[in-house]
């Protein structure tokens, strides 16, 4: 029987929820497109550090208690390179250590949240596994993406609110980071949300602010 294996790089990146245009990215490719210069800066020693950060004792418990587990957060204005800096991130991450990683637009995993919910036995099982696949894997991957958090949609039962914390604090409690992009300020966050996540934020995420020129025209 004739197998074919699948190209070692393209293998790489399957169930990784990266977009197909991004698989792959480099920092020094992010870097030559110009602009957030210090955040990139900071994204290469993020990279650069994460086996230290991530790394634990011979009893199994973190030798860095006070940054086990945390991730960034990049806030800005739309087309500011959050989004392509934070999958860079992923990418070397992946590329270097080997690490689980996957990406996901917020508003996309709340869905699927709630889809799974509201499923009853007229869901087709191809379509319940690729939901429950993909929200194990926001849960459990070592590093996770949270992009366009703040966009998605809002309802009186706060759902989408509560499963941000509990997704946040349950990750951080495992020591699994978490990258999150968003487009809210300070100020809209804590509109937003609670001001207990507002200040759990600051525990479970370094923050960088994002202005002036984006990376590359149309990236969030």
């Amino acid at each position: 029987m004739i197998t074919t294996r699948m190209d070692p790089e393209k293998a790489r990146w399957v169930g990784t929820g990266i977009p197909p245009r991004l698989r792959g990215l480099t920092l020094n490719e992010v870097e030559e497109l110009g602009g957030q210069t210090e955040a990139v800066k900071k994204a290469r020693h993020y990279v650069n550090g994460y086996k230290a950060q991530q790394s634990r004792n011979w009893r199994g418990f973190p030798t860095s208690p006070n940054v086990y587990g945390r991730g960034l957060l990049f806030a800005g204005q739309p087309g500011t390179g959050k989004t392509t800096l934070a999958t860079a991130i992923l990418c070397e991450l992946r590329r270097r250590y080997g690490v689980s990683v996957y990406a996901s637009r917020y508003t996309e995993h709340v869905e699927r949240e709630r889809k799974l919910v509201r499923a009853d036995q007229n869901v087709e099982p191809e379509a319940l596994s690729r939901w429950q696949y993909a929200v194990e894997r926001v849960q459990w991957a070592d590093v996770v993406l949270l992009d366009d958090v703040g966009h998605e949609h809002r309802t009186d039962s706060h759902f989408a609110e509560d499963i941000l914390e509990r997704l946040l604090r349950q990750r951080y409690d495992e020591g699994r980071p978490t990258l999150v992009t968003t487009n809210l300020s300070g100020d809209d966050w804590a509109a937003t949300y609670s001001k207990a996540l507002r200040s759990f934020m600051d525990q479970c995420t370094r923050r960088e602010i994002f202005t002036g020129e984006s990376f590359r025209r149309g990236d969030t």
